[in-house]
């Protein structure tokens, strides 16, 4: 069963490798077009550079994952050479999480064309509804995002099938240019490594062996991402020139006459925002093209809300190690962080507000996310105590200097996105150095506290209420566990039953968080949930009124049924006792229902008892 003071591991590869394809599947939707519109009929040899980096991150990665088993991102890796590089990295991780909500919610109304307002607006507009929906922490969004990543993988597939007969029409042309033009284009589309970094971040979720679970979320759609993209980037290449500039609309004849485009620059411009689209339509038909058009659309959106979830996920990890203020690991009522999940939608709103165009978010993109994984890397191959064989070592530090060596490379070519991510960054030191000077220390994780105040590791237990000793020494042989956040009917409920069998009770307290709990886990504290305390001590009196040994448990967790299937197991309980929630159907339909994920995986042994 779970082991004491742990998260349960319950992601599997086969969740773990739709979150990574909702990063590269969803850049194919607009890297193939940035490519074309960059290199044009040298696209081919810039895809393949691409696939080959994609390959050595997927790689590297995938032995951080060995590395790193409770966390292996940034953030977590960083940590073992500094706090505060650990804390750049992050930051950093976050300037690509905004751009990547900002680029993926404009690209999706470029793919469907909605009247009314423009793509900028209907983007922004999309942010502000999944920032509302996520206040009430949908847990349940992980599904839509596999069902549209299977679906546009499908979709992919059929255009790649085809487009095979027409492949050895491609128009291939050599590169132009100096190498140093050459390494300029190739930065420039650098839009889809940045899903690796969510996927070692959950490393300390992960079914074990992690190594194995990381392995086999990370290749299969390594494999799928590289193949296909290079098929399709022939398959965009064998189209006529004049095919990309029939039926163009009005709104890109505009832009193009606005940007004063050259007539032979026009068919490479014409469709840089939805080249997928384009694809199907010549190769299957409209129809297809146009269902097509709105899966993509959907996984581009389903992006956005993983975007803004890893970014409320970075400032709630980061408040929970005392580097952000107290009131970013403020939880609501439904477990979400509100102050994070409010500036986690308004950035990159007023991002795709500001910017609104695919072409100029692209260029704020790649920044970001390079540093991150360089960071990640050279902090790996720096640390002389990782095991890692001397080639490993070696590969992942010729891998570190390249991701450098772009990183660099974007910083000098594009000084608005450096003063982009900078700006972030600046804000962000910033704060935690205000934080500090106010010497805020507070921690959000994994304990148990006594209903007096004393707090002790999750592998022990509590004193009670009454006075008496450890669990292990006391004499009661009957324990019930009582899920609760302080109801007085179902408090008074279990301690009459518990009076009845001469048991102890044990209360225990969820903090329900909804967004994922990145890097190892921390210990919580009861002191910041005054809710907490109040049932705490509520219930103290009411054991101390009825003669009943009572202890309180405290603890945060982002699968409710989970934590108390672990705490029912862990303690030896011989009844679990859970009331009738007041929630209705759509808190059921995005959080699941607790009753019945507690009867799935409660042992057989131990009664499940629900008090209506």
């Amino acid at each position: 069963m779970l082991v004491q003071g742990n998260r349960p591991r319950q992601l599997h590869w086969y969740h773990a490798g739709p979150m990574l394809f909702g990063d590269w599947g969803t850049s194919r939707l607009y890297v193939l077009g940035l490519c074309f519109f960059h290199a044009q009929h040298s696209s081919l040899w810039f895809m393949l550079a691409m696939s080959a980096l994609l390959i050595g991150v997927g790689w590297a990665y995938s032995i951080i994952c060995r590395l790193y088993p409770d966390g292996g991102g940034v953030y977590s890796s960083a940590r073992h050479k500094s706090q505060s590089l650990a804390v750049f990295g992050a930051l950093l991780l976050g300037a690509d999480y905004v751009v990547t909500a900002a680029l993926s919610a404009l690209d999706a109304f470029h793919y469907v064309d909605l009247p009314f307002l423009s793509p900028a607006a209907w983007a922004a507009l999309s942010i502000a509804v999944l920032g509302i929906l996520n206040i009430f922490g949908p847990t349940k969004a992980g599904a839509a995002a596999l069902v549209a990543a299977v679906l546009t993988v499908i979709f992919s597939s059929v255009i790649g099938f085809a487009a095979v007969p027409s492949l050895a029409h491609s128009k291939i042309t050599a590169l132009s240019g100096s190498p140093t033009s050459w390494w300029s284009q190739f930065t420039g589309i650098i839009l889809a490594i940045s899903g690796v970094e969510a996927v070692a971040n959950m490393t300390g979720i992960m079914v074990e062996p992690v190594e194995k679970t990381a392995r086999r979320a990370i290749w299969p759609v390594l494999i799928e991402i590289v193949v296909l993209n290079l098929v399709l980037t022939l398959a965009m290449s064998a189209i006529p020139n004049k095919a990309f500039t029939e039926n163009l609309s009005e709104e890109i004849i505009h832009t193009m006459e606005e940007e004063k485009t050259p007539e032979a620059e026009m068919p490479f411009r014409a469709h840089r925002d939805d080249m997928l689209k384009v694809l199907a339509s010549y190769y299957v038909g409209d129809t297809f093209a146009k269902v097509a058009a709105v899966v993509f659309a959907l996984l581009l959106l389903s992006a956005v809300n993983t975007a803004v979830t890893d970014l409320v996920s970075i400032q709630y990890m980061m408040a929970r190690d005392h580097e952000l203020p107290n009131v970013f690991a403020g939880l609501n009522k439904w477990g979400m962080p509100f102050v994070p999940l409010v500036i986690s939608v308004i950035v990159p709103l007023l991002t795709v507000l500001l910017v609104p165009d695919v072409g100029h978010l692209a260029d704020l993109y790649a920044i970001g996310v390079v540093g991150a994984v360089a960071v990640n890397l050279g902090s790996c191959v720096t640390t002389l105590g990782l095991p890692l064989k001397t080639w490993e070592r070696t590969a992942m530090s010729v891998l570190a200097v390249l991701m450098l060596a772009i990183w660099f490379t974007i910083a000098y070519e594009k000084p608005h996105a450096l003063a982009f991510a900078g700006g972030i960054v600046a804000v962000g030191l910033t704060t935690r150095w205000l934080t500090h000077q106010r010497k805020v220390r507070e921690v959000i994780s994994g304990t148990v506290a006594t209903i007096g105040g004393t707090v002790t590791s999750i592998g022990q237990l509590i004193e009670t209420a009454g006075g008496a000793g450890p669990v292990e020494n006391a004499t009661h042989q009957v324990r019930f566990l009582v899920a609760t956040q302080g109801s007085p009917k179902l408090v008074q409920f279990a301690l009459d039953q518990a009076k009845s069998f001469h048991a102890e009770v044990l209360f225990l307290y969820v903090r329900h968080i909804a967004v994922p709990m990145l890097g190892p886990a921390h210990r919580p504290n009861i002191a910041n949930d005054p809710d907490a305390q109040k049932a705490a001590e509520q219930i103290k009196q009411m054991g101390e009124a009825a003669g009943v040994p009572v202890r309180f448990l405290y603890t945060i967790a982002d699968n409710i049924s989970e934590t108390i299937v672990d705490f029912a197991v862990t303690y030896g309980v011989s009844q679990v006792i859970i009331g009738t929630s007041k929630r209705g159907t759509l808190w059921r339909t995005m959080k699941g229902d607790v009753i019945q994920g507690v009867a799935q995986h409660l042992p057989e042994r131990t009664q499940l008892l629900i008090h209506a």
